[in-house]
């Protein structure tokens, strides 16, 4: 059929977004609507021989809006819908729920995407890198370790912003905690073996969140500990068992069986938990933000999941319109795809129940 130019649903469309400066050209449209994004314009038939037209949906205006605020050249689709999922681009503010209807199909591709592709974390660009081949287990340590150990290298070299007034607690102070946080990750995709007691025990020893031990202390606390992982390797064969992430098969069929009503809630909690941390991190010891920063307070030291919780989602509300959105999609995905076992005291979702409570009690309800 040859094309007669846009329909008239889509001139309608189009006007509107010239209206708000916006350039979008026909084909733009007809590709996030392949991709399901844009919802197709409604059909109506006249009958009696005199043809149809067509009618916008109620959700395409805005939805066009924010795909033409978000959408670059090179950029993928999913990231656009992952951003614009993140915050609502016309005000670029957590607090401001996005009012964007995006179709569910729309938002567990992108989130699949993010999982397969996207997601740029250390142990999803290792479990890539372990699967682009076949290799030795030597091979694959030395890899793993490699990977690692750069990775730890640019999070030492790059600190966190001076104006962040909350301690960073997984600070790296030298190289050897640069190698032992790399060791771990050798350790989770490769096998406990490759670590071994010793190497355990003063990661342990050595470890940032234990309180400083003297010299002394620190040998008789190193031998104490390798001799107990010496004994567990012994009698049980292993050493210590680390609770590693999904895999990316798993992580997409656990989020697949997540409802999109417990998505979307969850993206709000995050939202509004990461806006109140960022701003409780700025009121620290000042009586201007009462009460609220005795509940975020109160809330983030509740348990060890609570407090790594609420300092891992503050960096969210730091650059809204950067990229926030990577961290909320692989933190919204740990919380969606982790099970309840996999934490020192309680789920990350409880932990998130607690802070988004202390954030906005009249929104969300306190968990028991």
């Amino acid at each position: 059929m040859v094309r007669t130019g846009p329909s008239k649903a889509d001139a309608v469309l189009l006007d509107y977004l010239r209206n708000k400066g916006l350039q979008v050209s026909l084909a733009q449209l007809e590709r996030w609507r392949r991709a399901g994004v844009l919802p197709r314009s409604e059909r109506k038939y006249l009958g009696r021989g005199k043809g149809s037209t067509s009618t916008l949906n109620t959700a395409s205006s805005v939805i066009a809006e924010s795909m033409a605020m978000t959408a670059r050249r090179g950029r993928s689709v999913h990231e656009a819908v992952l951003r614009i999922f993140t915050a609502d681009p016309r005000y670029n503010d957590l607090f401001m729920v996005p009012e964007v209807h995006l179709p569910e199909q729309a938002i567990r591709s992108a989130l699949e995407w993010f999982i397969r592709v996207g997601d740029q974390s250390l142990d999803r660009r290792i479990e890539r890198t372990l699967r682009c081949a076949e290799q030795s287990p030597d091979e694959a340590a030395e890899k793993v370790y490699r990977l690692a150990l750069a990775h730890y290298r640019r999070v030492r070299v790059n600190s966190r912003p001076p104006g962040e007034r909350i301690p960073n607690i997984w600070s790296l102070s030298d190289d050897r905690e640069v190698e032992h946080f790399a060791l771990l990750a050798v350790a989770r995709f490769i096998g406990a073996e490759e670590v071994g007691p010793d190497r355990y025990a003063n990661i342990i020893v050595n470890n940032r969140m234990q309180n400083k031990l003297s010299p002394e202390e620190a040998t008789r606390t190193r031998q104490v500990i390798e001799s107990l992982l010496i004994n567990r390797q012994l009698t049980d064969g292993y050493t210590i068992q680390p609770s590693p992430e999904p895999t990316i098969e798993e992580a997409c069929e656990r989020l697949s069986n997540v409802s999109i009503a417990r998505i979307r809630t969850t993206r709000d909690k995050l939202a509004f938990a990461a806006e109140a941390g960022h701003i409780f991190s700025y009121l620290l010891g000042s009586k201007i933000g009462e009460p609220l920063n005795t509940r975020m307070r109160e809330a983030s030291t509740s348990s060890i999941d609570a407090s790594m919780l609420f300092h891992a989602i503050i960096p969210i509300a730091e650059n809204v319109s950067g990229e926030s959105w990577r961290r909320m999609m692989g933190i919204l995905i740990m919380i969606l795809t982790q099970h309840h076992g996999d934490f020192v005291e309680e789920s990350y979702s409880d932990a998130l129940d607690k802070l988004a409570h202390a954030a906005a009690p009249e929104r969300f309800e306190s968990t028991p």
